[in-house]
């Protein structure tokens, strides 16, 4: 996953290195902690930066080649110890790297001068992979999928390895053309780019048939929201059908997102549940 374009300076992250819950081992099951070398980096579109990095023993760890895993980045003291997910677009076990995207946006926060001041052979502290939602099983019915400039990156992962016969329709709310250019065709999904800031109310009333689909989203909070609860609330799909994530807050920064998230999960270990227990969406953010 991306910076948001609407992320300003970021506040409070040392909260989010210290928690205890983030450095429990039901957090970091099955994940690799280390240090990465900055590989290159380049601007591939005015609002898009794509930074490879290679990984300790990445041929060891199968998850990093599966579609949409996400990989935490732990900046230093430079950037306030601010921590980013994000998705990884691609990786290549032979060189053991790992391509990842950041959406660039006209704020000052941690990542952007993070961006910034990159030098190739800098290093930073990750931690992943950690396997996020793919496509719900179509078993024979089309797919929908909701999507925004900060989702291309895992969208792309995920259409890089889907099934070629995967049919059904999308919508990409990126003002990117480069970006949504880029993203693997197939032949039976069709893909339409549209503005961003409006929502997919439009897109969802085209729909003949909503309770014979399955849904894969991710974007705006706020927007998604809508979008699962229209096909799980309005048009009863089944949990397992609807794979809906928000990834950013318009008008929140990401560390308040992340600050949120640590209090809900440390309440939740404190209860016995795990960190895959929590419904992101349903958090009060």
């Amino acid at each position: 996953m991306t910076d948001t374009q609407n992320q300003q300076a970021a506040t409070g992250t040392s909260q989010l290195i210290t928690s205890e819950a983030t450095h429990s081992e039901d957090h970091n099951r099955g994940l690799q902690l280390g240090t990465a070398i900055i590989e290159s980096f380049a601007d591939i579109t005015p609002e898009l930066a794509r930074v490879i990095v290679s990984i300790p023993d990445l041929a060891e760890e199968p998850n990093w080649v599966r579609p949409n895993v996400a990989i935490r980045l732990y900046l230093d003291e430079r950037f306030e110890s601010a921590t980013r997910v994000y998705t990884v677009r691609s990786a290549d076990v032979a060189a053991g790297t790992v391509e990842v995207d950041v959406v660039r946006h006209g704020a000052t926060s941690p990542m952007m001068l993070w961006l910034d001041t990159l030098k190739v052979g800098d290093t930073v502290k990750f931690g992943g992979p950690r396997p996020h939602f793919d496509i719900p099983a179509t078993e024979g019915r089309d797919a929908v999928i909701f999507a925004d400039a900060t989702s291309i990156p895992a969208l792309y992962a995920i259409l890089a390895q889907a099934d070629a016969g995967l049919t059904g329709r999308g919508w990409i709310a990126t003002n990117d053309e480069g970006a949504f250019a880029e993203l693997p065709v197939l032949p039976g999904l069709t893909l339409t780019r549209i503005a961003p800031g409006t929502g997919f109310v439009d897109q969802l009333a085209t729909l003949p048939n909503p309770s014979e689909v399955v849904v894969w989203g991710a974007g705006e909070r706020d927007e998604m929201r809508a979008v699962r609860s229209f096909f799980r609330n309005d048009n009863g799909l089944a949990k397992d059908d609807v794979a809906v994530f928000g990834y950013w807050k318009r008008g929140t920064t990401n560390t308040q997102i992340d600050v949120q998230r640590v209090k809900a999960y440390e309440i939740a270990l404190a209860e016995g549940r795990s960190v895959h227990d929590l419904d992101d969406l349903a958090l009060a953010i």
